[in-house]
């Protein structure tokens, strides 16, 4: 049984970027996703007996959100205050919240939470305040807010309240696969980077950290990651979730001993099984390494799709969405036939899913990137006459030598630059090995 469920970045009204060459029936897998993510945060929250859903990130956008997506949203809420469990949507500000109610009618059941009112209310017995983290930045501005209360009557005075401190940040909304290293240099606010301090909210005594985030952000000692209901693109940290958290477990804590300095280790470097996350998902993707065969198309796709059909029973998402790397060694003739033959070999592997296109779908066929170039370095090659040319073995050691400054700490940007080096190496020496 949970007392809360976080949803992060519903998006609803933003649809899935649709793959070349996709089925009608991935297409309408790709459309449904997102709702049907929500919906079953929404059912793991009555299935739970949660009292309450707590949304964040994008949900809704008024200027976007067509009738149809409204009604189905407010029908979504209002069955869920039918079963006593509310819905508790964090805003940046105060004009979200007036435009969202507008849009949705007020329904029964829906509270607001801005930096400037949080919520308090009673959950088993126990007073819990939830907080937007964004645009809080110190204690003093935090002393300044006054909390929005629901319902009045259940407030108990003699409870001090658990505070649930929730932030998110917008990097990666649109990630590609090039745009890690700078999701947070372009715009994008209120993300965590490796230089930048913890709110300090979530520190203080009987505080509970919650970070939305579609990467795998550095965040500090007591400050929990929440995924995004459904990844939207192959780059994404994880496929999606929701979570739910158990209070009841942690015992309150006595007015003395918060008062007299910070929570004991236990308490404060992370919330351990009190935090479950439960996948919501419905599209997912995949990378799949396959090696070169010797033959040509129909041999690749013979082999991608026997690769495929094992993926299936594994498979907890409704449709697969799969990116195929063909490991070629270091055999750059082989790398160029591999890109020559990837579009036949696309179209014959799509006619082999075409029985299970709701399920699985290969959308893109290529060269191995992500394979070392140091075989082809002075180093390895020893100096053997034709082992490789002069410009090959050059461009080798300067990729090895990129690859030799990662960052200490194997940063997810370190990584993603290193792979790109490797990448361009490749993409050099195909483009001389074609002309």
């Amino acid at each position: 049984m949970a007392d809360l469920v976080f949803a992060f970045d519903l998006a609803l009204d933003r649809p899935i970027p649709i793959p070349a060459g996709a089925p009608l029936a991935a297409l309408e897998s790709l459309a449904a996703a997102p709702w049907a993510a929500l919906q079953t945060a929404f059912s793991t929250a009555q299935q739970e007996n949660a009292a309450a859903v707590v949304l964040c990130g994008r949900v809704l956008d008024p200027l976007r959100a067509s009738p149809a997506q409204v009604a189905s949203l407010r029908l979504l809420i209002t069955n869920l205050a039918a079963e006593g469990c509310h819905t508790i949507w964090l805003t940046a500000n105060a004009s979200d919240c007036i435009n969202a109610a507008a849009m949705l009618g007020n329904p029964s059941g829906l509270f607001f939470v801005t930096p400037a009112e949080p919520l308090t209310l009673l959950i088993r017995g126990r007073s819990v305040e939830i907080i937007a983290a964004q645009g809080i930045d110190t204690p003093a501005e935090r002393s300044s807010v006054s909390p929005l209360t629901m319902p009045a009557a259940e407030q108990s005075p003699s409870l001090l309240p658990q505070r649930i401190v929730v932030g998110w940040d917008t990097a990666a909304w649109n990630l590609q696969r090039w745009d890690q290293a700078s999701a947070d240099s372009a715009g994008q606010t209120g993300s965590y980077g490796d230089s930048a301090g913890p709110n300090p909210i979530c520190f203080q005594p009987g505080s509970i950290g919650i970070w939305g985030s579609r990467r795998l952000p550095i965040l500090p000692a007591g400050i929990t990651h929440l995924p995004p209901l459904q990844a939207r693109s192959a780059h994404e940290a994880s496929a999606g979730a929701c979570a739910t958290l158990t209070l009841s477990d942690r015992g309150q804590l006595p007015t003395e001993a918060l008062s007299a300095g910070p929570l004991p280790h236990r308490f404060s470097t992370g919330l351990g099984g009190q935090w479950r996350e439960v996948a919501t998902h419905h599209v997912a993707w995949q990378s799949l390494a396959i090696a070169s065969p010797s033959g040509g198309a129909e041999e690749l796709a013979t082999g991608i799709w026997l690769a495929l059909e094992g993926l299936l029973p594994k498979a907890r998402a409704n449709l697969l969405l799969v990116n195929c790397s063909v490991g070629c060694g270091t055999n750059v003739s082989q790398r160029v036939r591999v890109e020559e033959i990837a579009a036949e070999t696309l179209a014959r592997v799509w006619q082999l899913c075409a029985p299970l296109a709701g399920r699985v779908w290969c959308a893109e066929i290529h060269a191995d990137p992500s394979e070392s170039l140091l075989p082809l370095g002075h180093a390895q090659a020893g100096g053997k006459t034709g082992s490789t040319t002069a410009f090959s073995a050059a461009l080798a050691d300067i990729v090895n030598a990129l690859e030799q400054q990662l960052p200490a700490d194997n940063s997810a940007a370190g990584l993603l630059e290193t792979n790109t080096a490797r990448e361009a190496g490749w993409l050099a020496l195909e483009l001389i090995e074609s002309l």
